[in-house]
């Protein structure tokens, strides 16, 4: 069975050469493609290579990043509600963590404020290095050395790496480069150097350890870095990460990220620590303001009591002790004295407005809290309790924005001017409220005065001057019994505090990397080499230019031409003959010769006539001299008379693969030098003789197109059924076009992996321009591995189980 195209009525080199000459592959072949990885192997074994080799520098040079984490439980509490009634309960409930307080942790933490703090504390103003060829590594906690600065030293070299040589144990220098000056100075261990910039003292600890980092690196191997405290913040902000474990637990987890793992594991220590400390300070806060306040309106009241008792006595002794009578004194007084402590409180009230009216307009960081403090109990109206708690609500979102956004920010101007929205209507409504209390005030003071006249009705002037100094005097005396029980209160409040937050878990040293990490560098490296090698070979697959399969020269193909078969590649050693189906005459080469043979009884079986078989190739090398001296050999083994005539007379090859004598040939017989008789070579082969080229000739073009080439043909027709004939490569010579026009069957050999796309616009052209239509393909050296169909897609697997990888060509 044959494969033949259909046939097209219109001209297909005009409609479909760009097609059939493009040298990218526009349909995936993954037999192809590993293929081409099979021939490029040595280089994807160089990429994974080269890829492993840069995981392990790079494991062997990178900076590792050490991660340590500390577990804080949060939550507060004042045990002053244990002490006191219903309404300080109601105070001391402000200072309980709100339900955002986890957040709210988590910003504070993160703030450049807090971490300053934390720095501090741990004293990091000083950092010290060993230099090495590719990383520096900081000496913490252990260092070989100690530096002191003053403050002038500190403002001027603050982030300036400063090197530091020991020549011996007490002397050396130091060395550093400041606006493009290097400046060195000597120095004596544990003096002070004098510098431009300041004054430093260093002191040598452990000088084995710095003998050791200066020999084993180089010279200038120590030095140390004045720290600013902001940097050091902004610097650690994106190493430390917090995270919420259990929202129900209030539990919090604390990472730090650094080169060093023992600093790592410190500063999440410290975070949680300090924490600690700076919510159990702002929760005592407030309660100190509220102190500071009553403390005020003490020593104010102590100065009126103190001028009222001065009064009275200088009344008794202006009036020689006189006092009213006892009975004037039994009247009215429990009332009188309900009155007066009515109206002590409203007095309170309305300094706790006006302390609330000055923090609000004179103070641009108000805490609204210590004001809710101060309300608590009060009953001065509830609207203003709820303007504060809305102010405290828009400070906090305040507060978390500023952290990522700028005062600038548009979001940020909306809040700002919210928050002097809300401030406007607090400050609007006191005035309503304190007028309110002085309706209440005159009100009070008005039944007060009711009670005097009636009371004082029948005394004298004198009596009445008396109980007015005293009843004042008694008024200022429970106004300041009242605040010293309030600074009682809050004293005992702000005792009250205990840090209830707690470390749960203290970050260890684990001496563990996070990064690198051998598994995921490994990794990554053999990921990365194999998408490289993946490129390369996809680059190489859509250039790749040759044919590689029968499918392929019909999809690029535009003429209908007849397909003969395939023929394997052989793995073994080619003997210098190039006959190989008479060595295995049933191996799946034998066979595929067989079937050519069967496929050329198709083409023409018009009769028994001696048929003549050109063959010829687009370049040298595809195979047409080893594939006609097989089909040559297989026809013979058939009982038919063969002969095989070389006329590639440009580079024969025929007489020194078969051995034979090359001084008589296809040259000398088309000049008329010697007969047929005399040019004829018997093979080992019964029935297949051979005429060689025979010597050079300086115009083989003239040779074969003479009509002696006719003459040599017909004579040889008479003898032989088959004459096979050799033709030079048609796309290099046109020589062996006039010899294919003769033939009964042409045939076009192609070579699999070696011959170019482009080659089949030759026969295409051959196909339609020259006429050949009897033309037919042969595809040589096919890998049967990457295309097993190669041969029986055809009808023709025989199913032997030879093995045909890569392995030899056949070349003419």
């Amino acid at each position: 069975m044959l494969t033949n195209a259909q046939e097209n009525t219109s001209d297909p080199l005009k409609k479909g050469r760009s097609k059939r000459l493009s040298s990218l592959n526009e349909e995936f072949d993954f037999t192809l493609f590993l293929l081409i990885g099979q021939k490029k192997w040595k280089w994807i074994v160089l990429v994974f290579l080269i890829s492993i080799a840069g995981a392990v520098l790079y494991l062997r040079y990178a900076r590792r990043l050490f991660e340590e984490s500390s577990t804080l439980q949060i939550s507060s509490q004042n045990n002053a509600s244990k002490v006191f009634g219903s309404q300080q309960q109601a105070e001391a409930a402000i200072y309980q963590t709100p339900d955002e307080e986890l957040a709210q942790a988590i910003e504070l933490i993160h703030s450049s404020l807090f971490l300053e703090r934390v720095f501090r504390t741990m004293n990091f103003t000083v950092s010290y290095y060993t230099a090495g060829t590719f990383k520096n590594d900081e000496e913490y906690p252990q260092r070989p050395y100690h530096v002191d600065f003053d403050s002038v030293a500190f403002r001027n070299l603050s982030g300036l790496p400063v090197y530091v040589y020991f020549g011996s144990k007490d002397t050396g220098h130091i060395t550093y480069n400041l606006n493009g000056v290097r400046t060195t100075k000597a120095f004596s261990s544990g003096s002070w150097i004098n510098l431009p910039q300041g004054n430093l003292m260093i002191t040598q600890t452990n000088f084995p350890q710095i003998r050791a980092f200066q020999g084993q690196s180089k010279k200038e191997a120590c030095f140390f870095v004045l720290n600013n405290f902001s940097q050091l913040a902004r610097q650690y902000a994106d190493q430390i990460d917090v995270k919420i474990l259990n929202p129900d637990a209030r539990t919090i987890q604390i990472s730090c990220t650094d080169l060093n793992d023992v600093k790592a594991a410190d500063i999440a220590n410290i975070v949680a620590r300090e924490y600690i400390r700076y919510s159990l300070e702002k929760q005592s806060q407030s309660a100190q303001s509220i102190i500071s306040f009553i403390n005020e309106q003490l020593d104010f009241e102590y100065d009126k009591i103190k001028l009222l008792e001065l009064s009275i006595d200088s009344f008794q002794r202006s009036t020689n002790n006189i006092t009213p009578s006892q009975d004037i004194i039994g009247q009215n007084m429990t009332h009188l004295s309900l009155l007066q402590d009515q109206f002590t409180v409203l007095e309170l009230d309305e300094n706790v407005l006006s302390h609330i009216e000055s923090e609000i307009n004179n103070k641009n960081d108000i805490d609204p809290t210590e004001l809710l403090v101060l309300l608590s109990g009060s009953d001065v109206g509830d609207q203003l309790k709820d303007y504060l708690m809305s102010l405290r609500q828009l400070l906090e979102k305040r507060r978390e924005a500023s952290n990522d956004i700028t005062s600038e920010n548009p979001d940020a101007k909306n809040a700002d001017a919210e928050i002097e929205a809300e401030k406007q209507l607090i400050t609007k409504s006191i005035p309503v409220i304190k007028e309110r209390l002085e309706t209440k005030k005159k009100s009070v003071n008005g039944q007060i005065d009711n009670i005097r006249a009636t009371y004082f009705g029948h005394s004298s002037v004198k009596n009445i001057d008396y109980l007015r100094l005293q009843q004042l005097s008694t008024v200022n005396e429970k106004y300041y019994d009242l605040l010293l029980e309030k600074r009682n209160e809050y004293n005992i409040q702000e005792k009250g505090f205990v840090p209830q937050s707690q470390v749960l878990e203290n970050a260890i040293i684990t001496l563990i990397p996070v990064s690198p990490q051998k598994t995921t560098s490994f990794a990554i490296a053999i990921i990365l080499a194999l998408g490289v090698s993946i490129i390369i070979l996809l680059i190489i697959y859509v250039f790749y230019n040759n044919i590689s399969s029968l499918e392929e020269i019909e999809r690029i193909s535009e003429s209908p031409v007849t397909i003969l078969g395939v023929v394997p590649q052989y793995t073994k050693e080619i003997p210098s003959s190039q006959f190989l189906v008479n060595h295995n005459p049933k191996s799946l080469l034998a066979e595929s010769f067989r079937s050519i043979r069967t496929n050329l009884q198709f083409i023409s079986n018009e009769d028994d006539s001696p048929k003549i078989i050109a063959i010829t190739s687009t370049i040298s090398g595809e195979g047409k001299t080893f594939v006609s001296i097989n089909l040559a050999g297989l026809i013979a083994y058939s009982g038919k008379k063969v002969i095989i005539l070389d006329l590639d007379m440009r580079k024969p090859r025929i007489h020194s693969t078969l051995g034979l004598d090359n001084s008589k040939g296809m040259s000398t017989l088309l000049i008329g030098k010697y007969k047929i008789a005399d040019a004829v070579k018997h093979t080992e082969f019964e029935n297949l003789d051979v005429i060689t080229a025979g010597p050079i000739p300086p115009n083989p073009s003239e040779l074969v197109i003479s009509k002696a080439m006719d003459e040599i043909l017909d004579e040889l027709k008479k003898t032989y059924d088959i004459i096979i004939i050799d033709n030079p490569p048609v796309g290099l010579v046109t020589d062996g076009i006039s010899i294919l026009k003769k033939a009964d069957y042409p045939i076009y050999v192609m070579r699999a992996d070696y011959s170019k796309r482009e080659f089949i616009h030759f026969v295409d052209r051959l196909y339609y321009k020259n006429h050949f239509h009897k033309l037919s393909f042969i595809l040589n050296g096919v890998n049967l591995k990457r295309n097993p169909y190669g041969y029986g897609y055809y009808g023709y697997g025989y199913g032997y189980g030879y093995g045909y990888g890569h392995g030899n060509y056949y070349e003419s």
